[in-house]
């Protein structure tokens, strides 16, 4: 669907269920990238939603979630989204959670770009935004690597398991996109 040389973007299938668990069953990453609290789900459950995604596809102006993977060798990575889709005022909000073993390699920087390249030229957009714990110095790296700038800090807007911490927020102009 969307990929570079070394990461490819695509809808998850039912099969995909086992990495999708994998991936939204860590409660500790659950703090870091979700706003809601955690909730223990089972294989299944993964399974009858991505089902359900294959039967009735949302409509697109809310949230598009996508698996990423390796071109070489289909490896799960992790996923992505664009949520909080604006048509109107043409913005949306976008984030990805990889896997541990896939952190660290320059695959977080690739699914932002594509991401990028998806709601800038498929989805008309004029803005992306991308928000993350202060503390996550990693993403913040990758916003800014992406172009993304710094807009601001909310404080102790999001529990992170030990208390409230800061938000920051990141926005990216299609003006100033570099594809």
């Amino acid at each position: 669907m969307f990929a570079t040389d070394r990461v490819r973007l695509r809808p998850p299938t039912p099969d995909d269920a086992p990495n999708m668990f994998r991936l939204y069953g860590d409660p500790e990453l659950h703090l870091v990238t979700d706003g809601e609290p955690f909730l223990p789900r089972h294989v299944g459950q993964v399974r009858a939603r991505l089902e359900k995604q294959v039967t009735e596809p949302p409509d697109g102006q809310t949230a598009v979630s996508l698996l990423a993977e390796t071109v070489a060798d289909g490896t799960f990575l992790g996923g992505g989204s664009l949520w909080g889709v604006n048509p109107f005022n043409q913005y949306a909000h976008l984030g990805i959670s990889l896997l541990p073993e896939a952190r660290g390699q320059g695959y977080g920087t690739e699914v932002i770009q594509l991401l990028c390249r998806y709601g800038f030229r498929n989805r008309n957009l004029r803005r992306l935004e991308l928000e993350t714990l202060a503390s996550n110095t990693a993403m913040r790296r990758t916003a800014e690597t992406c172009g993304f700038t710094h807009e601001g800090t909310q404080r102790e807007r999001e529990y992170d398991g030990d208390g409230f911490a800061d938000m920051v927020i990141y926005g990216l102009l299609r003006r100033d996109w570099t594809p």
